[in-house]
């Protein structure tokens, strides 16, 4: 997978995403630059989207990961842009499948989407709410708690939580209009994503691994 990324851009710290396209599934990898759809059976590079460091720096290195939204592949990169792509394509789709762009991005963790939104948290605690199909603005900046995010949000129950490196995990509405509902405290450096399963929420910190919650089934 070349490209002419340099100095750090070539590093990605990024998960693969499996995107069920109009033509088939595809893995699709961001990093180096560029996003990039993979035939699922022979990892043959199928499509290619430039645009991820559109000004040539050379500390562009990509934390956050792509997520899906149907056959559209929303590709973070460090803040700006923010891409949304459309997959399936083949060649060089840089012009020809993008769907928006957006310079409201986060550097280190994933947004989430419920469809309808996408939920981005920069690393400074600022929050931004889009229109997941389209790319505009629906509000921010809001601020959460002072603090350094390096954590994801998840969503669940109709709400967006995220965890700050001091371990504080905030909690607030989904949908379009920004309400912040709780903040809890663990006092223990963390850099993990809540993750949430039967009605229980598990942060791991430096620490511990804490369950809050009671259990129950689906």
């Amino acid at each position: 997978r070349l490209t002419d990324a340099s100095r750090e851009s070539p590093d990605a710290y990024t998960t693969p995403l499996l995107v069920k396209a109009a033509s088939g599934p595809e893995i699709v990898i961001t990093g180096g630059d560029v996003a990039t759809g993979h035939d699922l059976a022979t990892g043959q590079e199928l499509w290619r989207a430039e645009g991820l460091n559109p000004f040539d720096h050379g500390a562009y290195r990509i934390v956050a990961s792509p997520l899906p939204l149907g056959d559209m592949v929303i590709a973070p990169t460090r803040e700006r842009p923010m891409l949304a792509i459309r997959a399936g394509g083949r060649g060089d789709v840089t012009k020809s499948h993008r769907v928006w762009s957006n310079d409201n991005g986060p550097d280190v963790p994933t947004p989430v989407t419920d469809g309808t939104y996408l939920y981005v948290v920069r690393d400074n605690g600022v929050v931004w709410c889009l229109d997941a199909k389209s790319g505009a603005r629906v509000y921010g900046p809001q601020r959460l708690r002072s603090g350094t995010y390096s954590g994801s949000p998840v969503l669940a129950d109709g709400k967006v939580y995220v965890t700050s490196e001091d371990g504080l995990t905030s909690v607030f509405r989904a949908g379009p209009q920004f309400q912040l509902l709780a903040e809890n405290a663990l006092n223990d450096y963390t850099l993990s994503s809540p993750a949430i399963s039967e009605g229980q929420i598990f942060i791991r910190t430096a620490e511990r691994l804490w369950a809050i919650g009671q259990r129950r089934k689906p």
